[in-house]
Parts: structure tokens; C-alpha cells; sequence
């Protein structure tokens, strides 16, 4: 599905350029859960970006479904962006003023979706993450880990084809990570939803069934996940 070939990352630094990432070759299938560890600083999340249609502004080739999309401009990515992924942020990024169930219905609407069609997709994807009585609750009367299945609800309620994880645990006690983890091997197995996930904890990143390990911008490891 993704396939990335000699992919190079500059960035600007007053009069020079400082390389981030550096030949990237990668393969990602459908229905793949993979994992990309790191530490700081390592470009595991230039790469997540790139992956993900938001950064543009990188040499190589980008081959996505076979298409070749490392030429499109802007506005081709938004819409590639908007049409295929979903994201999950550590910082859950959700409107505190609106309900969950709003939260949730945000991609639609921006969808244009019909608004009967929407209150139906919502309450299917909150009882997928286990919030199917929390649709009338603020986000902040929840907890760090609803507060992420409802960022994981909103992330998939457009049924995306792939989704992007950055450090979706990084906010969350050990337990609670647990759970979230649950859920994403869930949707995984279940759906067949391929999942693209940066974390720096081994643990997190050892519950994938991929693990890719990224320095100095680059690809130092690849391998599948034994689980025990």
C-alpha cells in the first residue's frame, strides 16, 4: 500500500541545511500494525509525517496504492490526507467545548455527510472503543484514556484506509496504555486496520506485530514481532 523509495529530509538552518532523514526504503502492506521506535531527535516523526501526507517538502519517491504521489502539490496532499488517514495524537487534540459525540462527527461533517448518517457512524464507533454511553460528556469530565478512544473514534469514524499513531500512549499511566493497546490490536485483527505508530517505549512498541527502529535518520532495524 505505502512504498517509499530513497526518501531524503532537509531542513533549513539559517544559511545551511541540516539532513533528517536519510535513504529511506520502506514497505508497509495493508492491514500491517507497525511500530517505529526511536529516540529523540531520531526522525521517527519526520517520517511519520511524511507517511501521512502532511510534509510534502522531501526528495524520493512516495508510491502510495502504486500511484506515485511524491510530485502532487499542497492541496493534492490535503486531499489524499483527508481522504485516507486518520491520526491519534498523544495530546488526544480534542475541542473541550464540544461533546464526544461532536468530537467524533467532525471528519464527517467536514465530509459533507448527511446528518442521519452521522449520528448512526458515531454511535457505532463509540461502542467500538467502549464509549457507547459517554456521547453527551465533555472531554474533560473523562479520563486520559477515554479521552484517547475518543480521539481513536474520531480517527476511524471515516472508515480511513490507514491510521497514523504519534505517541498515542505517551500521556497515559501503564494500565491505561494497556487498554489503548488493546484496542488498537483490536482494530487491527478485527478490522484489518493497518496502523502506522511511533512510540519510544519498548513495551508499546514490542505489542505491534512490526517493529521498525529508526537513528539518526536511519532505518537501522526492520523486523516482525515475535509476541510471547
Amino acid at each position: 500500500m505505502i512504498r517509499l523509495q530513497g526518501v531524503d529530509k532537509f531542513y533549513k538552518q539559517g544559511e545551511s541545511s541540516v539532513q533528517v532523514l536519510h535513504d529511506i526504503n520502506l514497505d508497509i502492506s495493508e492491514g500491517e500494525f507497525v511500530a517505529i521506535m526511536g529516540q529523540s531527535g531520531s526522525g521517527k516523526s519526520t517520517l511519520l509525517n511524511i507517511i501521512g501526507f502532511l510534509d510534502d517538502q522531501f526528495s524520493g519517491t512516495y508510491f502510495y496504492k502504486k500511484l506515485s504521489v511524491h510530485n502532487y502539490t499542497r492541496s493534492q496532499f490535503s486531499k489524499l490526507r483527508n481522504s485516507n488517514v486518520g491520526f491519534v495524537f498523544q495530546n488526544f487534540k480534542l475541542i473541550n467545548n464540544l461533546t464526544v459525540q461532536e468530537n467524533v462527527s467532525l471528519p464527517l461533517l467536514y465530509a459533507g455527510a448527511k446528518r442521519k448518517d452521522i449520528n448512526k457512524r458515531v454511535l457505532e464507533v463509540l461502542q467500538q472503543v467502549g464509549l457507547k454511553d459517554s456521547g453527551k460528556d465533555l472531554p474533560t469530565n473523562l479520563s486520559g484514556g477515554q479521552q484517547q478512544r475518543v480521539s481513536i473514534a474520531r480517527a476511524i469514524i471515516a472508515q480511513p484506509n490507514f491510521l497514523i499513531a504519534d505517541e498515542p500512549t505517551g500521556a497515559l499511566d501503564s494500565k491505561t496504555s494497556d487498554e489503548i493497546m488493546l484496542l488498537f490490536k483490536r482494530l487491527n485483527q478485527h478490522n484489518n486496520t493497518t496502523i502506522i505508530m511511533v512510540t519510544h517505549d519498548e513495551k508499546v512498541g514490542n505489542q505491534a506485530k512490526r517493529l521498525i527502529r529508526i537513528l539518526d535518520g536511519r532505518i537501522i532495524s526492520d523486523k516482525k514481532v515475535v509476541l510471547s
